[in-house]
């Protein structure tokens, strides 16, 4: 017997049930069927996918996607991926591009709950990643329990003010970062950023 229509249009992605991507708010999660079947077909059409619901421990990388700082963040990603049972994904490895950015916030969302650890790799409060993060803040508070922020700190003052002085990023930042307590490792250099991945679980 096929499956009722009104509730298969409930369910858009395995195990993720419509509501939890849908928000009748305004400036929320509201898609458009087409939107759905897109964000399907980039997740649970993706080989990444299949490892990522395999492996005892799934850590989503969050951070800068370009420059030193993108480099930086894929080397805690591949630091993540070697461990036993456990393998780490960025949202930008599914083939999201920039014509997908009305679908980025719920994939966003999708991934964060689908991972055991979120790991947030901060080198400033400017691009992107900062929103995701704001987005944890607003909408995901049963992530802050597996939110990991690898916060890099600047010997010098201006330039720590510099990269961390952006209005309402750094309040909502400064609030999950009180919230996730002693989940926030701060670093220096390179070799810093090594020892504060080795303390994420």
């Amino acid at each position: 017997m096929p499956e009722d229509e009104s509730e298969s249009d409930e369910r858009y992605l395995e195990s993720v049930e419509g509501e939890n991507l849908v928000d009748a708010e305004p400036d929320t999660l509201s898609l458009t069927p087409g939107q759905h079947e897109r964000l399907k077909s980039l997740i649970h059409g993706s080989d990444i996918f299949a490892e990522i619901v395999n492996a005892e421990r799934r850590y989503l990388v969050v951070g800068r996607g370009g420059g030193e700082e993108g480099d930086r963040r894929k080397e805690v990603q591949g630091m993540l991926g070697n461990r036993r049972s456990a393998t780490a994904f960025r949202l930008e490895d599914f083939g999201l591009t920039e014509d997908d950015i009305d679908i980025w916030a719920p994939a966003f969302d999708v991934l964060s709950e689908t991972a055991t650890h979120v790991v947030g790799v901060l080198e400033d409060y400017d691009g992107g990643h900062v929103w995701e993060l704001g987005f944890l803040y607003h909408r995901q508070s049963h992530v802050h329990d597996s939110l990991w922020i690898l916060k890099r700190v600047y010997d010098n003052e201006d330039l720590q003010r510099e990269r961390y002085d952006n209005g309402m990023a750094a309040s909502h930042l400064a609030a999950l970062e009180e919230a996730v307590e002693d989940r926030v490792v701060t670093w220096r250099t390179e070799e810093d950023l090594k020892d504060a991945v080795g303390e994420v679980p």
